[in-house]
């Protein structure tokens, strides 16, 4: 399987390098470029990916076997500049256990919206960590494409790619939103207890399936000094056409019994084409505040 990802990565540099760089080159687009002041006249709604999950849902063969620390990258490539947009990174002296009842990776992207102008390619090397460097096993080598001009149809709903390999088979739960726009989340910290884990999801009106932003369970441990809340990933997309964004926190007092003292709040945002919209959140020991900025796509 890696064989093949190795052609596949020999035949893009052959066809890109020239204009984009090195293969394992990441994106250098950042995210939200038109949030304040006049957009530039190419500044538009694009249909865009949203990418909610990763699952490793079953282990092949006798080589593996539950619990796996799991390590290496997802990236996805769209043609703004046909680099690697990450949707998972870890190296591996920071590898994650993944176990058979809670087998999903914590994605840290993507660090802006993927667009879907031409199809995009998903590019997946993932390892299993040994004792040793030497002893460690290829989990998934694979690409795929999600092709957005076939798919068109099913765009607004929520899909689901099973993607398997001689070790494993990976879920990836995605969605193709028509018309959509960028939207970058941020959260601070505004007073009270500190003494709490947090889980903050995004979700669109659209579609019932939550974008894990941020689950900890120590906020202290995500705090920055600004008081920002570090959140893993803070990019999504919406749709641009009265669509609607939905932030949701969970937070759980420290000491409190398993599945008691848990508070869920959200609040609603209507898309805007630029600048920001605002929110707060109060679950009676904390408050914090919610910042979106929005943009258009090019």
């Amino acid at each position: 399987m890696l064989a093949e990802l190795d052609e596949w990565r020999d035949n893009w540099a052959g066809t890109w390098s020239d204009y984009y760089g090195s293969v394992d080159k990441r994106t250098e687009v950042g995210p939200v470029q038109f949030t304040m002041g006049t957009a530039p006249s190419y500044a538009r709604l694009q249909n865009a990916l949203q990418i909610f999950s990763v699952k490793v849902v079953e282990l092949k063969g006798t080589m593996l076997c539950w619990p796996i620390d799991v390590y290496g990258f997802i990236a996805v490539r769209d043609s703004v500049d046909r680099n690697r947009n990450y949707i998972f990174e870890r190296a591996r002296g920071n590898s994650q256990r993944l176990t058979e009842q809670d087998s999903s990776l914590v994605l840290d992207g993507p660090s802006r919206a993927v667009q879907l102008i031409d199809p995009v390619i998903f590019e997946v090397e993932l390892r299993v960590k040994a004792a040793r460097p030497s002893e460690d096993k290829l989990l998934s080598g694979e690409f795929f494409d999600y092709n957005c001009i076939t798919g068109l149809y099913r765009a607004g709903s929520l899909l689901e790619e099973m993607v398997s390999g001689p070790r494993s088979t990976l879920e990836f739960k995605y969605a193709h939103l028509r018309l959509a726009l960028e939207a970058q989340v941020k959260v601070w910290y505004a007073e009270g207890s500190t003494d709490f884990s947090v889980k903050f999801v995004a979700r669109t009106a659209s579609i019932d399936e939550n974008v894990t932003l941020l689950e900890c369970e120590d906020i202290t441990s995500a705090l920055s000094d600004d008081r920002s809340i570090d959140l893993r990933r803070n990019v999504v997309v919406v749709e641009g056409n009265n669509g609607v964004l939905i932030i949701g926190v969970e937070v759980k007092q420290q000491g409190n019994d398993e599945g008691t003292g848990n508070i869920y709040r959200e609040v609603s945002f209507t898309a805007a084409t630029s600048g920001e919209s605002h929110g707060t959140f109060d679950v009676g020991f904390c408050k914090m505040s919610v910042v979106v900025a929005w943009s258009l796509l090019f």
